[in-house]
């Protein structure tokens, strides 16, 4: 019997699409020369905001200015320079000296995050598990609670927008580290471990006498969380407050500390926060992104599909507009092909949009903030992902885009 045209146009080549792919990724490939000077510049525009934001916050002041630019330094930090020294992007030898050790960590990378742990949870599981059950940023399950608190959504979407400023000391910092102390003796069962572990649920439980949780907070407090604490909200007040003097405004007229500085690095952290969570935990979350029940082999197929279908894109093309999203608005790209360079990403970009369209794969692109509606809702419950079983290439009933209708 002769196939119908809609059989036809549903039939989904995924060893073709796979090799497409990874066609595109090498025609795309920059020299390692632009790719260095790509860095350099990335590196010199972070410092930038640094040293602009540090001085601004000094003044004696307050400075909404100075907050902005001291978050997108601390923004570039962790999703420009980390995020791809850690992958690999600029070559092996960097991610393996890039922000190890405490000297290291202080110049490369100081955040709530520590970096082993993040590797471990982010680059391990994350990418190759992603928007499966095991996925530690599955975003869905991790708010489990919020969506089944019996509250009018609008407090909800309040208690969302709180989180949103505050998810990556309270939330993220504590949730990475627990997958470095998995294997430790006493560990929790795997399932108590799936579950997202807060700075408010970490010391309930170790306050219980818990052995786990008693040595996963001392390494919580000790080590990941007091360096940052000490050289972004100590440091810099005790400095404001020694050059502006004990009588000016904005200092304590007793020891040498700029309560204004305090307040502009707080600030900062508070921006830092909510901008990370418009362009960070927001890539794999909507009702029109998918959830897959059950794993699949890394860099096959369908690992490449899943990439695609479980993230969302952002405004992208240029230097400005991607160092604002933090080089994540190419996030098929960057899940297809963890270990490229943001600069790679930005080339890749037109030429693997065009291989979705040809083979009919959905590549969601949307502006930031219609994107942080669609997390929010899944947050809240009014929204869900759309559920595979099995493998995505297997079944293009379920997301592909007709030939006849695709854009």
């Amino acid at each position: 019997m002769a196939e119908t045209s809609e059989a036809l146009v549903l039939k989904f080549d995924a060893e073709a699409f796979a090799q497409a792919l990874r066609t595109a990724r090498d025609e795309t490939r920059p020299s390692k020369e632009e790719e260095e000077r790509h860095r350099r510049k990335m590196e010199v525009w972070t410092t930038g905001l640094g040293v602009s934001g540090l001085v601004l916050a000094a003044r004696g002041v307050l400075s909404p200015l100075s907050m902005c630019l001291l978050g997108m330094y601390k923004y570039g930090k962790f999703a420009i320079l980390a995020h791809h020294s850690l992958h690999g992007g600029w070559g092996r030898p960097r991610r393996g000296w890039f922000a190890q050790g405490l000297i290291r960590r202080t110049v490369d990378w100081l955040d709530w995050i520590f970096p082993m742990a993040w590797i471990v949870e982010h680059n391990k599981y994350h990418h190759y598990r992603l928007n499966e059950d095991a996925d530690p940023d599955y975003v869905q399950r991790n708010t489990e609670v919020v969506q089944q608190w019996r509250l009018p959504l609008s407090v909800k979407y309040v208690i969302v927008a709180v989180q949103a400023a505050t998810w990556k000391w309270f939330y993220y910092a504590s949730n990475t580290l627990k997958l470095l102390h998995a294997d430790e003796p006493n560990a929790p069962c795997k399932e108590e471990l799936h579950e997202p572990i807060t700075v408010s649920g970490l010391v309930t439980e170790a306050a219980k006498g818990r052995p786990w949780y008693k040595s996963l907070s001392a390494d919580f407090f000790l080590r990941v969380m007091a360096p940052p604490l000490l050289m972004h909200f100590v440091v810099p007040p005790i400095v404001a407050g020694f050059l502006l003097g004990p009588n000016s405004k904005g200092s304590s007229s007793t020891v040498p500390f700029s309560w204004s500085t305090l307040l502009n690095v707080i600030g900062a952290e508070i921006f830092t926060n909510l901008h990370a969570f418009c362009t960070i935990v927001t890539n794999h979350a909507g009702s029109d992104l998918w959830y897959f029940e059950g794993a699949c082999k890394a860099e096959s197929p369908e690992f490449y599909l899943r990439a695609i279908l479980a993230s969302t894109a952002y405004d992208a093309g240029n230097d400005v507009v991607d160092y604002y999203h933090g080089f994540l608005n190419y996030q098929g790209e960057h899940h297809a092909f963890p270990d490229l360079s943001p600069l790679h990403y930005q080339r890749l970009h037109p030429k693997f949009k065009r291989v979705c369209q040809e083979f009919g794969v959905p590549y969601v692109q949307e502006h930031m903030w219609i994107r942080t509606k669609k997390t929010a809702d899944i947050m809240v419950g009014a929204g869900k992902h759309k559920v595979c079983v099995g493998n995505a290439s297997e079944q293009p009933e379920l997301w592909m885009i007709p030939k006849a209708s695709a854009q």
